[in-house]
């Protein structure tokens, strides 16, 4: 591709760190909020922003006419209008599989700590003098032979089944479309709609990318369709839940736990909803920001951008961009 390329990046960081990586030319601008769309008209990439401050809405979206690619650098691309960019035929692109091994480490750390009792544990060791057969009596219970019911199996919720493989726990899943019988065989995963996969699921990890249809998903109803007693693991996005109804089903112990690591609202505010329940493990947000998960998104984006200037097709596309001919049919 020729010299003079511009990619405008909507990051929260300088230009300069991404211009290093960028081919011979390419200029590098960062967009604020209030001038992303006059940057856009121009753009051959945009960068999102992984802070998922800056929207690139419709009205964004419809003036990045050059745009080729605009590359998400997180798992999570709901900054983005998806819908638009597949109407501009503009491919959307997420930093793919790059941290799919650190969220879903997380997602078994989260399990086993609430399976576990982790917050008791620890302030009871901490404070010493804690009373043994109390805790021998407490019905702590193990991963092995649990019934564990992923829904949403991408990259994430394979590399969850693949973890829960050697704890013998049994797989369920459910996502829009089926895998093949290989695959399920592999990770070890049965397929079941999405009611059968509340009824039987004793722990339920969330998987799921955010968008209109997964958004509100696991309501009240839902929630009451989980075993008695059943755990619940949110490492996909906190819009997927209604938080109100989780901690009513918290507090009347219907659900025995949660493991949350995103929020409707983050950073959670002083004195917020979840604060003080005693079966519930929170983390602020950080299932996928190891070193090593860090360093993949950043490689993955980078190599996506500049094979894209460079004229090669785009990896990890997470949209349905219409092509020329289709958007002037319609």
């Amino acid at each position: 591709m020729a010299d003079g390329q511009l990619v405008v990046s909507t990051a929260p960081v300088p230009p300069e760190f991404f211009a290093g990586a960028m081919p011979e030319g390419t200029r590098v601008v960062r967009a604020t909020a209030e001038d992303v769309a006059e940057l856009v008209a121009d753009a051959d990439v945009i960068i999102g922003d992984w802070s998922h401050t800056i929207q690139l809405t419709a009205g964004v979206i419809g003036r990045a006419t050059r745009c080729r690619l605009i590359q998400q650098p997180s798992a999570g691309f709901e900054n983005i209008d998806i819908a638009a960019a597949d109407e501009a035929g503009i491919p959307v692109a997420n930093a793919g599989p790059a941290n799919s091994a650190a969220v879903a480490e997380h997602a078994i750390m989260g399990t086993l700590g609430v399976l576990r009792y982790l917050r008791d544990a620890i302030r009871d060791a901490e404070a010493g003098d804690w009373d043994q057969e109390a805790w021998i009596a407490r019905d702590v219970r193990d991963l092995n032979q649990r019934v564990v019911g992923i829904l949403g199996l991408g990259s994430i919720g394979q590399a969850i089944a693949e973890r829960l493989k050697p704890f013998g726990a049994t797989t369920l899943y459910n996502k829009r479309n089926r895998m093949p019988a290989d695959d399920e065989a592999r990770l070890g995963a049965e397929y079941v709609d999405l009611d059968q996969l509340l009824a039987r699921s004793e722990v339920l990890i969330i998987a799921l990318p955010l968008n209109a249809e997964t958004e509100g998903l696991i309501d009240a109803k839902r929630l009451a369709q989980l075993p008695e007693g059943a755990v619940l693991v949110n490492i996909a996005r906190g819009q997927i839940v209604d938080e109100d109804a989780l901690v009513q089903a918290l507090q009347s112990g219907r659900l025995s736990g949660a493991a949350l690591d995103v929020f409707s609202q983050e950073p959670l505010p002083a004195g917020h909803r979840f604060a003080g329940l005693p079966n519930l493990l929170l983390t602020p947000h950080i299932g996928g920001a190891t070193a090593q998960g860090k360093v993949n998104i950043l490689m993955n984006s980078l190599n996506n951008v500049v094979g894209v200037l460079k004229g090669e097709p785009p990896q990890y596309v997470v949209n349905h961009p219409k092509v020329a001919q289709e958007r002037e049919a319609g």
